[in-house]
């Protein structure tokens, strides 16, 4: 790993890019965050083995900027653990290179983080970058059985200024008090990337913390750019991390109400599509069931929430996640 690193004093806000192969889009990511209105911030940029490194595209950054190299592909999840053992900032922000703030999105974002301190992470509202009518993202949602997804539709009441609480932020472009990321373990380096994010959203409610999105911090997404042409390997990581995420973090309870709906799912993935890398993402999980059960027993000792708590932010209607619905509470 080879590091360059400038800075003059500690800013309030890291905000930390993990690039594969991102050439096509890290360059308008980069102009971006240059146009904030927002000052007080730095950058760090973790490169994942690029085919073509990306390091003198920060000759040009008005802010402290830091480069890393990684020597291999570490994934999205070991890469932001780098940067936060990297920063002592108030604030880590995660922003994914196909994602464009807009010039008032980290303003918001720390605004609204300073206003609502019992809340510890803050997600973006993600407009598709190929058509600004299409809600891209808004807020994590969790079926119970395990899929998730990110809400595509606005909450039909409320102004453009306000705040939601949801399950979960999406960690394209999300910021995150460094303290509760710490207290929780930060990522988990297992995951690689896919479902990295809504895992780490349900462990800041297991500890009591809470997660809202801020609608007037807004991004364009393009989404999945570094995973161009690796769809099968988005499958097998898919169903890998569901089957970790509900072992590690479901309630007892609700995991014994879970479990039977969950199997009948992957009896019938198993029955129509036996050869699938989403099967053989399942068939590692499942092999690797131990090694959960162990951060089970540690993030179930540390549980702050009740049970019922917790569900109220699940979602139970399968439809909702055919239909991508927003769940959403105004703050």
């Amino acid at each position: 790993m080879n590091a360059q690193m400038s800075a003059e004093k500690k800013p309030r806000v890291c905000v930390a890019i993990v690039s594969f192969n991102s050439s096509a889009t890290l360059p308008r990511c980069l102009d971006s965050l240059t146009a904030q209105t927002y000052g007080d911030f730095s950058v760090v940029l973790i490169d994942n083995a690029s085919a073509e490194r990306p390091g003198n595209l920060l000759s040009k950054m008005a802010v402290p900027t830091s480069y890393m190299e990684m020597d291999d592909n570490l994934g999205f999840s070991p890469a932001m653990n780098v940067a936060l053992k990297s920063t002592d900032c108030e604030f880590l922000v995660a922003l994914n290179p196909d994602a464009f703030p807009h010039p008032n999105w980290l303003a918001e974002l720390v605004s609204a983080a300073d206003l609502r301190k019992d809340y510890a992470a803050f997600g973006s509202l993600q407009i598709s970058a190929s058509n600004d009518a299409h809600i891209d993202g808004f807020g994590d949602n969790l079926l119970a059985w395990g899929p998730a997804w990110r809400g595509q539709s606005l909450p039909k009441d409320g102004a453009d200024n306000d705040l939601y609480e949801s399950f979960g932020v999406c960690a394209a472009a999300a910021l995150y008090r460094t303290d509760a990321l710490n207290q929780i373990g930060g990522f988990d380096d297992r995951f690689f990337c896919f479902y990295e994010d809504v895992d780490v959203s349900f462990r800041l409610r297991l500890v009591g913390h809470r997660c809202a999105i801020v609608r007037s911090a807004s991004v364009d997404h393009v989404g999945g750019a570094s995973f161009e042409g690796k769809s099968e390997l988005a499958e097998f990581l898919v169903a890998r991390n569901q089957w970790w995420l509900l072992v590690k973090n479901m309630p007892a309870l609700l995991l014994v109400v879970i479990l039977p709906g969950y199997i009948l799912m992957q009896v019938y993935a198993l029955i129509r599509y036996p050869l699938s890398p989403r099967m053989k993402g399942l068939w590692e999980g499942l092999a690797r069931t131990g090694d959960a059960l162990r951060s089970r027993r540690a993030i179930q000792s540390t549980r702050r929430v009740s049970t019922s708590a917790l569900n109220k932010w699940l979602t139970w209607n399968p439809r909702d996640f055919r239909d991508r619905l927003t769940k959403v509470t105004r703050l």
